[in-house]
């Protein structure tokens, strides 16, 4: 299952608390109950069903009662906390102290309260549930050599093995599969999403996702528009980018085989990029030439990109020291085992490969792709990270 952000809604006021409930519930990846309370100082947090990451508290009115016991359970781990105030301004700067001596991150009030409220939240959300936000850009060093596959396998990882809120960004704007794959449909898309770009917020934005059962969220290409090379804006995608990963924990972006702008602006936001090959002379050389672009070109560091050598079979006369030998990097490379034929299977039936063959080699190698990936940037720790990535080619 996916990660779930609790927030937790108690005190007096229903009506405001209830409307506040609906929108934060909206907002991806969390889950909101209420609590009302009677006219006494409470337990926020009582019972095992009520634990929080975001505590919001509607102050009542014997609020002075209620920021003691707050101040009495509040523990270094607990939840972040909000206290909403809607009653006389006299007392307010008073009861505001007690809440920021009892730890409160905000303390609002006014006539805007529901809005600010819900400002607060994803400000929290922002900073502190989705502050490692990472994003992995996967390119095909020649045609067909399975990166879409790839894609769709590892997001799918990050959303149920790794249990991370995810999308997965289709850029194939004219050839791309993700929704296919996953057997979706949605009446919107990423060139609706970027024309409407200057008006959204998190919550409007996932309403433009198409949504897998596994939790995972797709953004897929135009089904009947073309879109040429140069008409996506590089500005809005880039704030499409920057609103996604105030949602989502991990962003997996399947790119076309086409230098330009835009695969230039996706590869300089990415953590990790991974150039997929497959077990022959071309595509290695490709993927020798793709990255030799990525970091003489583009000026991309290193120790962002992985080479992946998908689809492999110890038995090829073109082994796994001659592709090392051929891309002169020196560092590891991630090995997919083949397993074409329930790959094959799964993508026909419009299911995950995790789904369809659970146990498969190339089910569990990508999940420890995830695994890997998840958390350990390479421009945070190179060293660790190629330690952790040697480890997948164990077995291959």
């Amino acid at each position: 299952m996916n990660r779930t952000n609790h927030i937790l809604l108690t005190g007096q006021g229903e009506g405001n608390m209830e409307i506040l409930q609906g929108l934060v519930n909206q907002l991806p990846g969390v889950k909101a109950q209420s609590r009302a309370l009677n006219g006494h100082a409470p337990d926020f947090l009582g019972g095992p069903d009520l634990k929080a990451d975001v505590l919001i508290h509607f102050l009542g009115l014997k609020a002075e009662l209620e920021l003691e016991a707050l101040s009495k359970q509040n523990k270094q781990d607990g939840p972040a906390t909000l206290i909403v105030y809607d009653r006389g301004m006299a007392d307010a700067p008073r009861l505001m102290r007690m809440a920021m001596q009892a730890g409160a991150r905000d303390f609002i009030m006014g006539p805007q309260l529901v809005d600010d409220t819900l400002a607060s939240v994803r400000k929290i959300l922002k900073e502190d549930l989705y502050a490692h936000s990472a994003l992995t850009a996967i390119v095909n060093a020649k045609g067909g050599a399975g990166a879409s596959t790839i894609a769709c396998a590892l997001a799918h990882a990050f959303a149920t093995h790794e249990g991370m809120q995810t999308l997965l960004l289709d850029m194939d704007l004219q050839f791309g599969t993700q929704c296919l794959r996953l057997n979706l449909t949605s009446p919107q898309n990423l060139v609706d999403a970027l024309a409407a770009i200057e008006s959204l917020d998190e919550i409007a934005l996932v309403g433009y996702m198409a949504k897998h059962a596994s939790g995972l969220h797709v953004l897929n290409r135009p089904e009947q528009e073309i879109i040429l090379p140069g008409e996506i804006d590089e500005k809005r995608l880039k704030r499409l980018i920057e609103l996604a990963h105030n949602c989502y924990e991990q962003l997996v972006v399947d790119l076309p085989r086409l230098i330009d702008p835009v695969f230039n602006l996706v590869l300089e936001q990415a953590n990790h990029i991974l150039v997929v090959m497959q077990q022959e002379l071309f595509s290695v050389r490709d993927a020798q030439r793709m990255i030799q672009i990525m970091t003489q070109d583009l000026g991309l560091p290193l120790d962002r990109i992985i080479p992946v050598l998908n689809r492999y079979e110890r038995n090829n006369n073109f082994g796994l020291d001659e592709v090392e030998r051929v891309l002169a990097l020196g560092s590891p490379i991630v090995v997919i085992p083949n397993d074409f034929k329930n790959l094959h299977m799964a993508s026909n039936l419009g299911v995950p490969i995790a789904e369809h063959a659970p146990n498969s080699s190339a089910t569990k190698r990508i999940q420890k792709l995830a695994e890997t990936l998840n958390g350990k940037s390479p421009s945070v720790n190179p060293g660790m990270f190629r330690k952790c990535l040697s480890k997948l080619l164990a077995g291959a």
